[in-house]
């Protein structure tokens, strides 16, 4: 999972645009069960026992995660981006943390902004921080052999996600195309142009689609059917750059939306999920326990979201770290990634779901 643009401009220093109020019900209930991938079935009670965080391990100063996935080696990987803030970014590329906290770096380029667990056993990620030639999308094996692909679009890579198929595809913001599908080995086998606005995200849902969301007038969301068409429909909530999603164990595809998620099933009919404190979502995952968490950057909390919207909010310790990436790890507990502004003291989180 990966930090979201208004996270990074948050933990910047740079002030953040109020968002519109997000108002409305569910419009309904998924209708369809899917089968899903690497998902765990969800039941409707709400958990009876309350998580507990676990560990905090500090990165050193200047590392700034921007995004954090369980690798094939039982360790977690994180993408290290250049938040110019109070202190120089060190340690650009790619991070390894284990279970028990001991971290190693792989430092090259400018920068990683999303990563993704492929189906090779590599961890892939893309390179947005620079400009031109130095757009790169590669992959790193867990003895550290790196490869590296230039973007076949003149956009800017930034999400990526893996297919059943063991293919990957990426976006590259701005460009035409900008929903790219590569092999394992690098070459180029399907380019895609979103057919409203600019595509921002990709995730992998159910029955094998891959799905987008794009920057458009209003922000859509929308998914690649198999013969290589589209589908797509507005979101609804505030207009703005659109968050990440990921699939919910429910078969619908849940996406950050301001102080809401969005929970869209495979007929693009759209469920928005008010957060009742009135925080922001800055990223959000499947549980192993049936549920989604999601990150509150606004009130340092971590969210655990029932499939019915029912949210409950955990501070983090310390409450004045901004949580921000999410994800599920090998150990079936919950890892974040967390800042806290004006010191960059940067963090990792472990919570027991």
């Amino acid at each position: 999972m990966r930090t979201s643009k208004l996270v990074n401009w948050a933990l910047e220093g740079l002030a953040l645009v109020a968002l519109a109020a997000c108002t409305g019900n569910a419009v309904r209930s998924p209708s369809a069960s899917f089968s899903l991938p690497f998902v765990r079935s969800a039941g409707q009670a709400e958990p009876a026992h309350q998580p507990r965080f676990l560990h905090e391990y500090q990165l050193p100063l200047g590392t700034y995660p921007s995004s954090i996935v369980a690798g094939s080696d039982g360790a977690m990987w994180f993408g290290d981006y250049p938040a110019f803030t109070y202190h120089q970014p060190i340690n650009l590329g790619v991070g390894r943390i284990t279970l028990t906290g001991k971290q190693h770096y792989y430092v090259f380029g400018r920068g990683v902004y999303d990563v993704a667990e492929g189906g090779d056993g590599k961890v892939w990620f893309t390179e947005a921080y620079g400009y031109g030639p130095h757009h790169r999308i590669g992959s790193i094996a867990t003895n550290g052999t790196r490869k590296e692909y230039r973007v076949q679009s003149q956009g800017e890579p930034e999400s990526i996600a893996a297919d059943a198929s063991q293919h990957l595809w990426y976006t590259a913001f701005g460009g035409n195309p900008d929903i790219i599908e590569i092999t394992t080995n690098g070459k180029t086998v399907g380019r895609f142009k979103a057919a409203a606005g600019f595509a921002d995200k990709v995730a992998y849902g159910a029955s094998g689609r891959i799905w987008f969301n794009a920057i458009a007038n209003p922000v859509v969301v929308g998914l690649i059917t198999h013969h290589g068409g589209q589908r797509y429909g507005p979101i609804g909530g505030p207009n703005y750059v659109p968050g990440p999603m990921a699939l919910g164990p429910d078969g619908r595809m849940w996406i950050c939306d301001g102080n809401m998620l969005a929970a869209v099933d495979g007929s693009l009919t759209v469920s928005r999920y008010a957060l009742p404190s009135g925080g922001n979502f800055a990223d959000v995952a499947a549980g192993p326990d049936g549920n989604l968490w999601a990150t509150d950057f606004i009130n340092s909390a971590i969210v655990r979201v029932t499939i019915t919207g029912v949210m409950t909010e955990y501070k983090t310790p310390p409450p004045s770290l901004v949580p921000s990436a999410i994800t599920v790890g090998p150990d079936h507990n919950i890892w974040f990634t967390e800042m806290q502004p004006k010191t960059d003291v940067v963090k990792i989180g472990v919570l027991k779901p």
